[in-house]
């Protein structure tokens, strides 16, 4: 779900993330492919071009190939791990097919390659001020300084602008 800041003031939305969490809980049950932001949509913003159903359609067969032919498992691009030292985030993600990019060709970046950093502290939260790859599977973030708040969280893709269009260059995104 990639479009909902189109026809909706919001610019954050919790149900790609309950999208995901049914997902993991449900141990294969529910499968999530993956996001849609990377793909063409048509001047709506809500509805994909052709290709982008083309597109779509693909990823979901190589899904259901590897799932119902293969009888193998299927794990999206998903965090599997958040660490944090001091200033500095490790993530760890499952990679269907690694090694994972930060892909600025095909998806306009939204800033930070798409993350973000939020606590509820007293002050402003720190600043991200660098997102590097640090392997096949992990990505470092750096903040401008260690947090002090709580309900620390890093988010990715999760904050869009109200009206905007979904797809690769509007819209929630990362890269």
């Amino acid at each position: 779900m990639s479009s909902w800041t189109r026809f909706n003031n919001s610019t954050q939305s919790t149900i790609p993330i309950m999208q995901l969490s049914a997902s993991v809980k449900s141990n294969g049950k529910i499968v999530m492919v993956g996001p849609k932001y990377h793909l063409e949509y048509v001047a709506d913003g809500v509805h994909l071009t052709a290709k982008g159903y083309r597109q779509m359609g693909e990823d979901y067969a190589k899904v259901y190939r590897k799932i119902i032919l293969e009888g193998k498992k299927w794990e999206p691009l998903r965090p599997l791990s958040v660490t944090r030292v001091g200033a500095v985030i490790t993530v760890k993600f499952a990679v269907p097919s690694p090694p994972l990019v930060l892909d600025t060709t095909i998806i306009a970046d939204p800033g930070k390659s798409g993350f973000e950093y939020a606590d509820t502290g007293i002050v402003a939260p720190p600043t991200i001020q660098s997102v590097a790859l640090a392997g096949p599977d992990t990505v470092t973030i750096t903040l401008s300084a260690e947090p002090t708040g709580a309900n620390k969280r890093l988010r990715y893709a999760y904050t869009g602008i109200a009206g905007a269009n979904a797809g690769p260059k509007t819209g929630p995104r990362g890269n």
